[in-house]
Parts: structure tokens; sequence; C-alpha cells
């Protein structure tokens, strides 16, 4: 009985982290375009920079909202502190890592006829301030938020039951399952975006696996979107 029980209460955290994935896209997208409507209604412009980044801070706010509610419903531990100068180091290795496996990666898709259209690029073309917006938005809110939910909460709760290994790879997989909204373009191409996004998302996990402390994922993310919004905003404006 007691390992059944046992499988029953992995099996049920499974489908509450995928659920929790699930209505985390739906609140922040619904919060995202409750935030847009009364303001084209006055007249904004819906691609205009301070729409954008005040509708993707309005979904981080109700992703970061969902999350802590699990958070606190299971009890979950997510340890944050300061980075000491060891885990500063990791910080840095983990912005390098980062970066190199998403280049590296883009190279494959690339090679492979797989690299998938970007919405984010896409509205970039003809505004790309909102990059700028989008960059500094990530070091206050967006890498704080996501990380708090995928690694914290999400990767928090799988551990319980599987251990560290496949709560990485899972909440890693949920991580890139979020991003599918930012490509366009073919099915093939866009999920394996998504897996792009998700093996940068286990190298955020398995820094907070090693490190026990979730401000050293959230450094690397930030600083890793900031140079990938940056690098695009100079090559979008120099063109």
């Amino acid at each position: 009985m007691r390992n059944g029980s046992a499988g029953g209460s992995a099996n049920r955290s499974v489908l509450e982290v995928v659920v929790l994935t699930v209505l985390v896209f739906v609140v922040a997208t619904v919060a995202g375009i409750a935030f847009i409507v009364p303001l084209v209604a006055l007249g904004y412009g819906i691609q205009t920079t301070p729409v954008l980044v005040g509708a993707t801070a309005v979904s981080q706010l109700a992703m970061f909202a969902l999350g802590y509610w699990y958070c606190r419903r299971r009890d979950l531990r997510v340890p944050l502190s300061v980075p000491t100068l060891p885990e500063s180091g990791y910080v840095l290795g983990g912005v390098v890592l980062a970066l190199v496996v998403a280049v590296g990666l883009s190279a494959l898709l690339v090679a492979l006829d797989l690299l998938p259209g970007s919405v984010i690029g896409d509205t970039a073309t003809t505004n790309p301030t909102y990059l700028l917006g989008l960059a500094a938005l990530s070091v206050v809110l967006v890498a704080p938020v996501e990380e708090f939910v995928f690694r914290g909460v999400i990767q928090g709760r799988l551990r319980q039951h599987f251990g560290p290994v496949p709560a990485v790879a899972g909440s890693s997989l949920l991580f890139g399952s979020m991003h599918l909204a930012n490509y366009s373009g073919r099915a093939l191409p866009i999920v394996a975006g998504a897996l792009m996004i998700a093996v940068v998302g286990a190298v955020f996990g398995s820094l907070y696996e090693r490190t026990d402390n979730l401000a050293v994922p959230i450094a690397v993310h930030a600083t890793y979107n900031v140079v990938l919004l940056v690098v695009s905003y100079v090559a979008t404006t120099s063109v």
C-alpha cells in the first residue's frame, strides 16, 4: 500500500505542475490582454513600447501570483539570498554556458532548416526600442518570476518525489513549453525552438540544484536575456 500511495502522490505532483504550467500560461495571457484592451480603446498603439512592456509586466505579475499561491499551498522551500563569491562564479560560468548553448543550438537549427520565426523579433522590426524595454523588464521582473515559478516552485515540487535530475528535466521541458508562443512559422521549427529554450532552462535548473540559491539562476537568466536582447537591438538598428 505504501508503494502504491507513494506512486499516486508522485503522479499527482506531475499532474499538478503540468496543470500549473497551463494555468500560468492562460492567466498570464488573459492578464496581458486585459491590460492592452482598455489602452487600445483609448487610442494607444498596441505596438508601442509602453503598452507592450506594460502588458508583459502585468502577465508576469499574474504568473507570480499563481506560482506563489501554489508554493504556499504545498509549503515549498525556495531559498533566496545574495550570491556569495563562489556563487558569483557560478553566475558568470552559467551565463557563458547558457549563451554558448543557445548560439550552438541556434546554429544547428539553422543547418537543419528548423529555426523558427520570432514573435519578439517581428515586433522589433517596427519598434526596436521594445527590445530595450524588455531587457530592463527581464532584470526586474521576467527572470525573477520565471525562475521562481519554474525552478523554485515546479522544480522544487518535482524534486520532492523524483530527485534533482528528473526535476531539472521536467521543469525545463515545462519551461520550454511556456515559450511556444514566442515563435512563429511551421510547427516543427516552433517545437525545436521550445526544446532549445528547455535546454537553456536545464542550465538554470542545474545551477539552482548546485547552489540551492534561486538568486543564482535569476542572475544568469536576467543577464542571458539582456545580452540577447541588446545584441538583437544593435543588429536591428544597424540594418
